[in-house]
């Protein structure tokens, strides 16, 4: 069995338990295994590719999500939110910049589609999340970069076609739903969590494991 089989195995037995602890009252056990997510994705990317033919956006997206991680263990703290919103901000640019690479040329029609659909999606999706004014910007700019990043992860899998492309689309898919529910539990005290968490590691690791697969 290679390390990143081995890597995965804890990932998973790491991330069961840390959504189990989401049904009870948040602790240092549930905020350490939470702080452990990213670094395990991040070492079973390394382990899987080899240090000489790491992606250093992959990289770099995986280490502003683990800030992110762990500045939003105090949510409710406007100031942490923002820093910690920021960072996944940086981090979905750095998924940006690793998908286009991967993406050209674009299929035009199909990005004119997924253009207005993706305004449609926020629009409505701003409505219903209701931000106060003093996050109004930083939503609206969050939501923009998420949407985004799915066109870029459309265009990426209709150019490639692949299991690379299959991966990285799907986990893209999964951000959108994960981001979507933790605006809905922010600002609107949605119990939504439990999925929100799911969501988000799954996009990370479908993700990971996508680029993991670039010449598949």
């Amino acid at each position: 069995m290679e390390l990143y089989h081995v890597l995965l195995i804890v990932l998973g037995v790491v991330s069961v338990v840390y959504l189990i602890t989401l049904a009870f009252k948040p602790g240092i056990f549930q905020y350490i295994l939470k702080g452990c997510l990213m670094p395990l994705i991040l070492a079973v990317y390394i382990s899987g590719v080899g240090t000489d033919n790491i992606f250093l956006p992959v990289l770099l997206a995986l280490i502003f999500a683990w800030i992110g991680d762990v500045l939003l263990i105090r949510i409710s703290n406007i100031l942490w939110f923002k820093l910690g919103l920021g960072s996944f901000l940086i981090g979905h640019i750095c998924y940006i910049i690793a998908m286009y690479k991967f993406a050209v040329p674009f299929n035009i029609p199909v990005l004119i589609v997924s253009i207005i659909i993706a305004m449609c999606f926020g629009i409505i999706a701003y409505k219903v999340v209701k931000p106060g004014k003093q996050m109004k910007i930083p939503v609206i700019a969050y939501e923009t970069i998420i949407m985004v990043m799915a066109i870029f992860a459309l265009q990426l899998f209709l150019e490639q076609r692949s299991l690379f492309g299959i991966l990285v689309f799907a986990g893209s898919i999964c951000f959108v739903v994960s981001d979507t529910l933790l605006a809905l539990k922010t600002f609107r005290k949605a119990r939504v969590y439990f999925v929100v968490m799911l969501t988000y590691i799954a996009a990370q690791l479908l993700i990971t494991l996508g680029f993991m697969n670039i010449l598949c």
